[in-house]
């Protein structure tokens, strides 16, 4: 399960060259790139957006594939830790547990 998959446009979320290119052959935005890759992966999706023109453009992301080839770029993406918090740290636990 996906909890805020847009990372809250951390570390240029909404600017990345990337996942801009891949959308350009679908006419789509780098957001339904991310959340079609995440669906495309079997992952649970939960967006957060308060503004109905995104929360359509969130649901808008079933006509289109990714292909095998665009699947494996994104995944070059993942930088191997949590931009909100340390899956790791006992503190984290802590946290959830308080």
């Amino acid at each position: 399960m996906s909890w805020r998959p847009l990372t809250e446009g951390r570390n240029g979320f909404f600017t990345n060259s990337i996942l801009a290119e891949i959308g350009s052959k679908y006419g789509k935005s780098i957001v339904q790139i991310a959340l079609r890759w995440l669906i495309q992966r079997g992952v649970i999706i939960i967006p957060k957006s308060i503004h109905i023109e995104w929360m359509q453009q969130n649901t808008d992301i079933s006509n289109f594939e990714l292909t095998d080839e665009d699947m494996a770029t994104i995944a070059t993406l993942d930088m191997g830790y949590s931009l909100f918090f340390d899956h790791y740290d006992a503190r984290t636990t802590h946290m959830f547990m308080e």
